[in-house]
């Protein structure tokens, strides 16, 4: 893939993360940072008897005067546990993927409607369970090198499409704790308050361990 040269600070922001990704992993340690206070308890409920579908997400970055910025979506409302939660694009395994990659590629896709998507892959982060949807979530680092100008999105599953930049999510004044609808019923728990909008739960938890590379 011919990719556009990286200059900088952005640069080697970059090379963080890719470097970090290829090596030991923050883990579980630093994703529990983000965790809900009921999580620990709802995984010994419920993987015991489980049979979790395998899926992935991919963060998709872009380069944006001078500036990483992170693409989320807003999920559409619906019944269901993740309705109208702030995620990144992805999905359950299909049987036509060879590999998650291509699951986390294909999802991210659809999602945002891209045509002819241009994505480097940077690597992989640490597999998480995600008890409520019962789900192994594989996630995925990549840079979209050709977003769109305006953002598309698959009206039946996404309802927003946000892209703040990675300055602004390492801002610590953003992750605050806040009661919220949960699975277990209306609870406290650990986030990223992005205007309007709070990440919380599994994606909060895979942003923490993507942001330990990104700013070490």
């Amino acid at each position: 893939m011919n990719r556009p040269p990286l200059l900088g600070p952005t640069a080697n922001q970059i090379e963080r993360v890719r470097r970090g990704l290829q090596g030991t992993l923050p883990g579980l340690p630093a994703m529990i940072r983000m965790a809900p206070p009921f999580r620990e308890d709802l995984i010994k409920r419920t993987l015991i008897t489980a049979k979790p579908h395998m899926a992935a997400v991919l963060i998709p970055l872009i380069l944006k005067e001078e500036q990483i910025h992170i693409i989320f979506t807003k999920r559409s409302a619906y019944i269901g546990v993740h309705s109208a939660q702030i995620s990144f694009p992805g999905g359950r395994m299909e049987q036509d993927d060879e590999h998650l990659q291509a699951t986390a590629l294909r999802e991210t896709q659809e999602e945002l409607q891209l045509e002819n998507p241009r994505i480097e892959l940077l690597g992989a982060l640490t597999p998480l369970y995600i008890p409520p949807s019962n789900y192994w979530v594989h996630p995925f680092a990549g840079i979209l090198h050709n977003p769109p100008i305006q953002w598309n999105r698959q009206s039946e599953e996404v309802d927003r499409v946000l892209e703040p930049s990675l300055k602004k999510i390492l801002d610590p004044r953003i992750r605050v704790k806040k009661t919220t609808q949960t699975s277990e019923g209306r609870q406290e728990v650990p986030g990223f308050q992005l205007g309007e909008h709070f990440i919380w739960g599994a994606t909060a938890m895979i942003l923490e361990e993507f942001l330990c590379l990104a700013d070490p």
